[in-house]
């Protein structure tokens, strides 16, 4: 497949990742936020699948993940937990806390969203992480989201690259860009795969304006 766009050491690909990532060679890092079956509008992607086909949609798409790299990270939701602690042996939880009070659900504040991490980091960091800003922190999430309603923050991507590096990156569901973009920063080849071509003219044009650095 020809990519949609190719500089600086950043691929992205304009498709379906089932079919994109069995044609990529093996690489260092799988790091990806995958759709979460929530209903929310990614444009070309339709995020309210069955609960079976959910379901059978992420076992494909680690199954292949997990062809291409030993070292994995994926943010996940904490209600479908049990799912990709499945889909992903021998996964380590990681806790990534809020800084501020999240959104109430059923009378609970949400105080953390979990990640899961395979491989051995390459220094010595805990499982739990804080001061990292977060989406329903309200006023103290600055962060520019691109209007993507799945927005990952670019301290969760570039902390689990950093840990989980060095090697080529490859997204699954690279979105907007931020794991590309973290990537690059880190002088860190990434090659990202997203179906809604908007998200890839985004993720595009902030992987052309990230400039490379020595670190993080």
């Amino acid at each position: 497949m020809k990519p949609y766009y190719e500089e600086g050491g950043v691929t992205i690909y304009h498709g379906d990742c089932r079919e994109v990532l069995p044609g990529l060679d093996r690489c260092g890092l799988v790091a990806t936020d995958p759709p979460y079956n929530a209903g929310k509008d990614y444009g070309a992607y339709k995020d309210n699948l069955s609960e079976e086909d959910y379901a059978g949609f992420m076992a494909e798409v680690a199954d292949l993940s997990l062809g291409l790299a030993g070292n994995q990270f994926w943010v996940a939701p904490r209600y479908r937990l049990h799912l990709f602690l499945e889909l992903l042996p021998s996964s380590h939880l990681v806790v990534i806390r809020r800084g501020a009070a999240g959104p109430y659900r059923g009378g609970w504040s949400d105080q953390f969203e979990i990640a899961l991490a395979i491989g051995k980091p390459s220094r010595p960091d805990s499982d739990l992480w804080d001061n990292i800003r977060l989406k329903g922190e309200g006023y103290f999430f600055r962060e520019e989201t691109f209007g993507h309603p799945g927005y990952t923050p670019f301290p969760i991507m570039a902390r689990a690259i950093a840990l989980l590096g060095p090697g080529t990156v490859v997204d699954p569901f690279c979105g907007t860009g931020t794991s590309l973009v973290a990537a690059k920063a880190q002088n860190i080849e990434a090659v990202g795969i997203e179906v809604d071509e908007h998200s890839c003219e985004i993720a595009a044009n902030r992987c052309r304006q990230t400039v490379m650095e020595l670190g993080i």
